[in-house]
This record gives C-alpha cells, structure tokens and sequence, in this order.
C-alpha cells in the first residue's frame, strides 16, 4: 500500500471511531506564543517550551513563507523531525497532498506572518482537516505571533489591517476590530492577542471584548501574551507560562457601554501570570507559585479633600478642554492661577489660553532651585487657589521641591479646597511614584526605567501620561504601571493618552475620579495579595537584568469618563479650619422639579449648576445663606450644585436630580 493511501485508510479508521462514540484518542495539547524571537540554549525563554512540544516528535512548521525555525527543533529541541511548508494559497491548503501531509506529523506550528492570510486561505480547506485531525490523535497545535492568533476560538483576523490600542478604546466598533468565530476552535470562548507588552495591547484587547460583547451579546475572554512568552497546554487543559513576560487573562463578565464611540467599562477581572504560574482552560482556576510578594492594599485609599487635574499630552491643543476646566468649571472664575513651568516659551501660550478662557490673571514662575527661595513666588503661593504645572524637567522639579517655597508649594496643594493642574508628562507627579525614563526606546526591556517620588496628593497611586505617544514607547508606558503598583505597594494606577483627562475631586464626601475627552481614562485597583517580578531573561543570562514586569493574582481595569464615576475613597479634611470649609448646602426637595432650594452657611457666594458632562448651565451669586433658583428650563438628570464663598474661597458640592 503506498504511504497516501495507507494515511487516507488511516484517516478514515480514526473518524470512523470518533463519530461512533468512543474516545480513541486523547485530547491534543497545545504551544500558544506570543511572538519574539526564538533563542538558543537550554535555559533560554523559549527552548523549555518549544521541547515540551517537540522532543522526540515530527515537526511541520507551516506558513505562507518558510523560515529557519525547522533547525532549532531539531538542535535545541529534540524533535526527531522538523520541516518548514510554505502555504500560500488556498488551492495548495485545500489539497488532499497536503491533508495527506500534515496529518502524518506529530505536532503542527504556525510560524509568525498575517493572521488575515491564514484566515483568508487556510480556513475550510483540507488543512484545517488536518489540523483537526492531529489534535484529535493528541498531537501538539502550536502558532506564534499571528499563529498564535488563529488557534482561539474567536479570532482578530486582521482583514483591513491590524488595529492600535487607542483606536480600540476610543471606538472598539471602528473598522479595523474584524473578529471571526468560524475557524479553530481548539480554545472555545477566548480570543488571543499577541506582543502584548511590547506594543502595549491592553487597551486593545479590551476593544475586542467590548466589541464581541457589545454586538453578539456574548461574554468571551481575552488572554494577551507578552512577546517572549508563551503557555504549554496539555491534554487536561493546564497551561503553564514560560519566558520573559506575562500571559495576561482578561476574564469575562464586565458590563460594556458606548458614550458615543468612547468604550467605558465598569470592571474587567484580570489575572497576569509569570512564568511557572499556571492556568486552566477548562476550570479557569489560576495557580501562582511565582507570585512571591504579599502585598495587601484593601485598607488603601484616596483621601484628599482637593481637586487635581490631569492630562496626558503636553501641547496646548491637548490640553483646550482641561484649561477650560481649571477656569470655568474648578473653583471660583474670579481666582487667579499661578503657572509653574521649565519651559517658558510653552507657558507663555497656555497663559494667552487661559486669560481667552477668562482667567481674571496668570502669574508664571520657573520652578527651579533658583526660584525656590523667591519672596515674591511664596507670596504667590500663599494667595492663590489653583496652580497649573507645565512642562518641568523631574530632576529640577525635585531640586525645587527640596526648597523652602516647594515645601510651602507641597503644603498648600493638600489644603482643602485647593485646585492643582498638571499638564501632560507633568500628570506622572500627582501621584505617589513618578516613572522616569519612559520615552527612552525599550527602557522597560532593558530594566532602564527609573523612580522617584511625587507630590503625593494620590497617595496609593500610580500615573502615567503619553500613555499611546509613540508605538516606541508602547512597552514602557503599558507596564511600568503595574510594575511600580507591585513595588511600591499601591492600590490605583491610571493610564492618560492626549486625548483625554482626568478629574480627581471630592464629591458628598468621597473621593471620585472622572474622565474627560475622545479617550477614556484607564484605572486598574490592585483587588489581591500576590504579586511578582520577571526573573527570566531571553537567554537565560542570569547576568543580566529581567524585563520590568510584574505578576499579579487580581487587578482589576475600569475605563471611565464622567459619566461613569470611580471612588477612589472618602475625603478627610486637611485640618481644622478646613472642617468649617467643609459645611455642606442643603438642597431641598431632592429630586427637584421646578425650583431649587438650597441653604448654606456662608451667604455671600457664587453659585453654579454642572451638568454631568462637566458643563456650566447655570449660575449667578447670592448675598443670603439661602437661595431659590428656577431650574424649570433644566432636562431632567443628574446634575451638581456648587458654591463658592467670595471671600476665603470656601466650597461646596452637593449631587441633586431633576425630575
């Protein structure tokens, strides 16, 4: 009998069996990576892997091109057998040879390519089959980079081209999220995403989840691998992360919505795993027993009674909205705003922005260790109530704060009431660790990024600006986050792109986070108590240093904006004459209909109504401790009164419907 005929009797033996019933075989197991290349030695990130799959096995490594992977099998992995096919039309998939082929191998590896042209020519024909076929008989399925992408049961088949992560959260329904169920299904209910670090894909894979929930009403879940990572599968379902990064288990369940195109989400469970951390596909159980730092952030939370304002991109066209804010929406209209900057060119702009906005004055100051005994900036310091900070070097700015007048200037930006900006890269300081570095190409890869400490008005957080930049920094930006959560043990770290900003502000006593912009803003709460490093460098070098990534039991990720508020905690008074400050106006009714009754104690004070968007609809002054304001030409909803005493600046806030 020649070899074709014997394996069309073989195959038409083993279907035969499992159509009738009977488990022949048992089930396949699995290589799934996530790109990078492939190195050599016995401690490298790839080779424990790749000999799981192939040691003593027939290798077919298909692609529509070949490449030189065949070699590494064999030398470094122990395969029997390896060779390279180049498959590249759907003729040569859909033919009987190549079924005949592949079938005859133990285990089938997809090379790294264009997931559209795997979808597009390999789907439906005979090597599908055999695909099938291998698994069934309890070969190995293996793919990397796009043929890791085509082995989860929903599949980006990239059909108009590949799609970055700020176009998916800015509109997870935009033309490039092309998902497809009708090829493999060897991962039922997940969809894969590769380079997950490298090219900072979070935002991406949340895109994909949103898009297939939002338009099949159908909760699957995402696992995005790092580059230089991968899982084995075995026949039970166990996985087990190998190499330099994490494979990050988006899970299912969260509540998706759209304020126009902008994707928000209530809460997305994410589980990321180092290497010899596992996962199993069939219970969703993970195990952690690399994750070897306890860490406890439950008790953990924001507490100032002040607003800070942050944006995440530097240029003054980024920024139109939140100057907007900090004049016309924060605080009294009449108050003056002190600017401190390292670039006084680029102030000069936002002053000529902020006084067109209305600003009643803008006084800037270098702030450097020359100003930092000024008499005239701690005059300026003592007088104001909001401060913007534009475009300062950190190693200055820390030279500065070292001062007497940064002493003061820390001083005053925790007092109640008090309203900071921070523009662009400047966001990074509000926060209780700033991450330095970052625009340096690969600086996360290389272990370069460096810290400092913030201003800690966000005491238990972490923030990042130009989150999407620049695709060099992709890596940097997406995992320095959560890399410094886990080192410095904090609750909260937020991602900021130039389209977009926060709001951090006390509202009926609790702290609240909203965002503002085409972007939303992206939020991740440590919810668990484990967590870890990388230790495994690409070749195993232990010389050298890992990759700052870090490994957690549970985040979880919220992507916000003003209408969906995020407590970060309650609000503590900063002393007490501040707890007069704090006397809250009494609205009555609550809901209101027609007219709006309110009493507060201090009488002479400008009052306004904000809508939920942030938009002033409404306001005037009131020289009494009580006011009625007909708010009949209102559409019913939510809205905010808040008034603001003339003299001291005294403020409240107070959440009230109309009916």
């Amino acid at each position: 009998m020649g070899e074709k005929y014997f394996w069309v009797f073989l195959n038409f033996i083993v279907f035969a069996f499992l159509f009738s019933g009977f488990e022949t075989f048992s089930q396949g197991r699995m290589l799934i990576v996530g790109g990078g290349s492939e190195k050599n030695g016995a401690s490298s990130w790839s080779t424990p892997a790749y000999r799981w799959a192939g040691e003593g096995k027939k290798v077919a490594i298909v692609g529509t091109s070949t490449g030189s992977l065949a070699p590494y099998f064999t030398q470094q992995c122990g395969a029997i057998y390896a060779k390279e096919f180049a498959i590249a039309t759907h003729d040569s998939a859909d033919s009987q040879a190549t079924y005949d082929t592949l079938a005859a191998y133990d285990v089938i590896f997809f090379r790294g390519g264009d997931q559209w042209e795997y979808y597009d020519l390999y789907r439906d024909t005979k090597l599908q089959e055999a695909v099938n076929f291998v698994f069934a008989k309890g070969g190995v399925i293996a793919g990397t980079s796009a043929g890791m992408h085509i082995l989860s049961s929903i599949v980006f088949t990239a059909e108009n081209g590949t799609v970055y992560p700020y176009e998916c959260i800015e509109n997870p329904n935009n033309q490039y999220v092309t998902l497809a169920n009708d090829f493999m299904n060897l991962v039922p209910g997940f969809v894969f995403d590769t380079h997950f670090a490298e090219r900072g894909r979070f935002g991406r894979l949340v895109g994909f989840l949103a898009n297939y929930s939002l338009n099949q009403n159908v909760a699957i879940t995402g696992l995005g691998m790092d580059d230089m990572t991968c899982m084995t599968i075995d026949e039970n379902g166990l996985g087990t992360v190998f190499g330099t990064g994490c494979a990050n288990i988006y899970e299912d369940g969260s509540t998706y919505s759209l304020n126009g195109t902008k994707l928000l989400a209530d809460y997305i469970n994410i589980v990321q795993l180092l290497q010899g951390c596992t996962y199993n596909f069939t219970t969703g159980q993970a195990g952690f027993e690399t994750l070897n730092r306890q860490i406890n952030t439950s008790q953990l939370e924001e507490t100032g009674n002040y607003t800070i304002l942050a944006s995440g991109g530097s240029t003054l066209s980024n920024n139109q909205s939140m100057l907007n804010d900090l004049v016309n929406l924060s605080g009294s209209q009449t108050a003056e705003i002190l600017l401190l900057t390292g670039d006084t060119g680029l102030a000069a702009g936002f002053k000529d922005k902020l006084i067109e906005l209305g600003s009643a004055g803008v006084t800037v100051f270098e702030a450097n260790q020359q100003t930092g005994n000024d008499p005239d900036l701690a005059t300026r310091i003592n007088q104001v109530t909001k401060i913007l900070f534009l475009k300062n070097d950190y190693p200055v700015f820390q030279q500065f704060m070292a001062t007497p007048n940064g002493a003061l200037l820390l001083q005053k930006l925790k007092s109640d009431g008090m309203i900071s900006a921070f523009a662009g890269a400047d966001a990074r300081f509000a926060g209780k660790t700033v991450i330095e570095n970052y625009l340096t190409p690969n600086a996360a890869y290389y272990a370069e990024l460096t810290f400092g400490n913030g201003l800690s008005l966000l005491q238990q957080t972490v923030i990042m600006a130009d989150t999407y930049l620049d695709n060099d920094i992709y890596e940097n930006t997406a995992v320095s986050v959560p890399y410094v959560m886990a080192k410095d043990t904090l609750k909260y770290g937020i991602w900021l792109t130039n389209h977009n900003y926060m709001k951090f502000t006390p509202v009926d006593d609790k702290t609240t986070l909203t965002g503002f912009g085409t972007a939303p803003v992206m939020i991740v709460a440590n919810s668990g108590t484990l967590a870890g490093f990388s230790t495994q460098t690409s070749t195993g070098n232990t010389a050298i240093l890992p990759r700052m990534i870090a490994g957690f039991e549970h985040l979880q990720l919220s992507l916000i904006d003003y209408t969906t508020p995020f407590v970060m905690g309650n609000a503590q008074p900063a002393g007490i004459g501040d707890i007069v400050g704090r006397a809250k106006a009494v609205i009555t009714p609550n809901p209101v209909r027609n007219q709006l009754h309110f009493t507060w104690k201090y009488g002479n004070c400008r009052w306004e109504i904000i809508t939920a968007d942030g938009r002033n609809v409404l306001f005037g002054f009131s020289t009494d401790d009580t006011r009625q304001i007909e708010v009949s030409m209102l559409k019913p909803g939510f809205y905010i009164l808040k008034l603001t005493e003339k003299s001291e600046g005294q403020t409240s806030s107070t959440k009230f419907i109309i009916e």
